[in-house]
């Protein structure tokens, strides 16, 4: 019996290292995906999973339900790992704040040059309404035209913003305007009749976002958006925007 057990645990180390070394090369995978990967039962590959998620080995989407390596999992760029570790973080808030407020909460890193779609929070209320909002996670979204990148921009001196415009070959005059307009606003808010992905939802939508930063840097944004049939931007900002901004400070609290 006891050589059994302790066979059946090198087994189980075996197959849990066999998930880590694939989620490492892949980046990130769902369960279909590893149960064909490893040939493993998928009730022995959800089983594993399930303790190395408690193990703190790995973090799973709130959109996407795929399964990625945790932060303090990662070696290498460095930007990877901090990007990971503001999505960890952020999580439970975007989730508590979504189901509060019954808003979709979206989660943005800025790495300096653009803003990358990390992370996003669905409340049940819209669930049917939003299938396919899980691809828009990994995209990148516009710093002049979404609410996160607006939000962005407010933070930002004029020196850096005119950096931006020729880097993204845009006018420098238009995005100062976007900046003057989201800092005396005090928030972003999403310019209407756009879409910045290439997965577009069949409703047009209306946002707002608050810039986040750790340790006096600007690192991303986290906007609530909703369907624009349902609310005004001004609806949403009395009765939401202290929600969101007491999760940003939370946020930022974590990562100071």
């Amino acid at each position: 019996m006891q050589g059994r057990d302790e066979g059946g645990t090198v087994r189980s180390v075996e197959r849990a290292l066999a998930i880590v070394e694939l989620l490492g090369e892949h980046q990130e995978l769902g369960l279909e995906e590893l149960h064909y990967l490893t040939g493993l039962p998928k009730a022995t590959v959800s089983r594993l999973l399930h303790t190395l998620l408690e193990q703190g080995w790995l973090y799973r989407g709130l959109c996407d339900r795929r399964y990625r390596l945790c932060s303090r999992r990662l070696y290498g760029d460095p930007h990877q790992r901090f990007s990971r570790l503001l999505v960890e973080q952020a999580a439970p808030l975007m989730r508590e704040l979504s189901e509060r407020t019954g808003l979709v909460t979206d989660l943005s890193f800025f790495d300096g040059e653009r803003l990358h779609v990390m992370e996003s929070a669905i409340p049940e209320v819209l669930r049917k309404r939003y299938p396919f909002n899980r691809l828009v996670v990994g995209q990148q979204a516009s710093l002049f035209h979404s609410a996160m990148g607006k939000a962005c921009l407010g933070e930002l001196d004029s020196a850096e913003v005119q950096r931006l415009a020729r880097h993204h070959h845009l006018c420098g005059d238009d995005l100062l305007r976007i900046h003057e307009q989201t800092h005396s606003q005090g928030f972003g808010e999403r310019t209407e009749g756009t879409w910045e992905y290439a997965v577009r939802l069949p409703f047009l939508i209306r946002a707002v976002a608050l810039p986040v930063r750790s340790q006096g840097r600007l690192v991303g944004s986290i906007a609530l958006h909703w369907p624009r049939d349902e609310h005004s931007v001004a609806s949403v900002q009395q009765r939401h925007l202290a929600s969101l901004a007491d999760a940003v400070e939370l946020l930022q609290h974590h990562l100071g």
